[in-house]
């Protein structure tokens, strides 16, 4: 049931160009040299678009335009072994989800994907209804980009396709902190689908490395992380030069709250009504970038958010039923607060500075952590 609020007691392609989305998919290895391009769909950000990736015919590598030169394909880490990466996540996570451990995550999976994971195994102790969310990559490699270079930590940012059927393929970050170490991921992005992605490059040549504070671009990748995180917490106002192009995370954030705005106050006064808001911040310390072939970068990071409803002094919100989160809580009613707690894993393409395009987020997986009330 829907909360109320009151005074009285309860009542309760073919493209050549990469387009992200929310989700993996199953599709085609690219060929062995050449620009690579993955193919977005349409749909909504979580139902059934079929992407593919594909590569263009085979022709010379071409050089990141701000990035070094690069005659011949550098010695990085070969599609193979992306595979048994990507394939060992896999596995891990289907593991630990079965089990409901944890511990089984380690030593693949790590940061906010091991964190959202045990917040999410607690949850379903609670109610377990909250095993359906329990959602994840794949084992198929769809398209991987690597970094260049011999320093470390080394990145790598792999389309992997869902582990159901027809499912939205995935980015999936994966990183090496040393030569001793195992690459492993701290979290994957759903491809959105419906937003178009330029070329990036083929995974035998690599991709040169972009930093958090990397110049050159529409906006350096913490600024544009940091406008994402701004207008998903106030709307399209935060934004006022409109560097940010429309994306399917956003549209449905927005019409979700204003859905729960709307239901929460149908029928009280204006004074008297509860308010929600959700703020997003960007979480310190996981940043993954790479270049694309127009010298623009595919970034990805995470967001953290909380989403909270104030209720007005001497009203009541209440729930007829239990729902997920009030067996989190343990309660259906509430005169003061009631708090959501979120962490979503963003993917994000930010164009050369000239290129006279916007930052395209593109792709995003959210995750909920927890709730409270009082």
């Amino acid at each position: 049931m829907t909360p109320t609020a009151d005074h009285s007691p309860s009542k309760d392609c073919p493209m050549h160009a990469a387009e992200p989305t929310v989700s993996p998919a199953p599709e085609a290895a690219p060929s062995p040299l050449g620009r690579r391009g993955l193919l977005l769909g349409t749909g909504t950000l979580v139902a059934g678009a079929v992407l593919a990736a594909c590569a263009s015919e085979p022709e010379p590598p071409a050089a990141p335009p701000t990035g070094p030169t690069l005659a011949e394909p550098t010695p990085v880490t070969g599609e193979g072994q992306f595979e048994t990466f990507v394939t060992e996540i896999h596995d891990a996570v289907a593991a630990a989800d079965e089990a409901r451990d944890a511990a089984l995550l380690a030593p693949r999976v790590t940061g906010s994907a091991a964190e959202f994971r045990t917040a999410a195994y607690g949850m379903i102790a609670k109610a377990e209804e909250w095993a359906a969310d329990l959602k994840h990559p794949g084992k198929e490699l769809i398209v991987p980009m690597t970094s260049v270079g011999e320093a470390f930590p080394r990145v790598a940012i792999a389309l992997v396709a869902d582990s159901v059927e027809e499912g939205v393929p995935y980015f999936m970050v994966l990183q090496q902190n040393d030569a001793r170490s195992p690459y492993t991921t701290w979290g994957w992005a759903q491809q959105a689908v419906g937003v178009d992605m330029p070329m990036v490059p083929d995974q035998r040549v690599g991709a040169e490395p972009v930093a958090a504070d990397e110049s050159g671009l529409l906006r350096t990748p913490a600024e544009a992380l940091a406008l994402y995180a701004k207008v998903l917490s106030d709307g399209d106002d935060a934004d006022p030069d409109d560097l940010l192009a429309p994306n399917p995370f956003q549209t449905a954030t927005h019409e979700r709250i204003q859905a729960e705005r709307a239901e929460l106050n149908a029928g009280v006064e204006w004074d008297e009504a509860a308010t929600i808001k959700e703020v997003y911040t960007v979480k310190d310390g996981e940043f993954a970038g790479l270049r694309t072939d127009d010298g623009g970068a595919i970034v990805m990071g995470t967001l953290m958010s909380t989403r909270k409803v104030n209720v007005k002094d001497g009203a009541t919100m209440s729930y007829d039923e239990d729902n997920k989160y009030t067996k989190l809580i343990g309660k259906k009613e509430f005169t003061d607060t009631y708090v959501r707690q979120y962490g979503t894993t963003v993917a994000m393409y930010i164009p050369p500075a000239d290129a006279g395009t916007q930052i395209q987020p593109i792709g995003g997986t959210q995750s909920a952590l927890g709730a409270s009330g009082s």
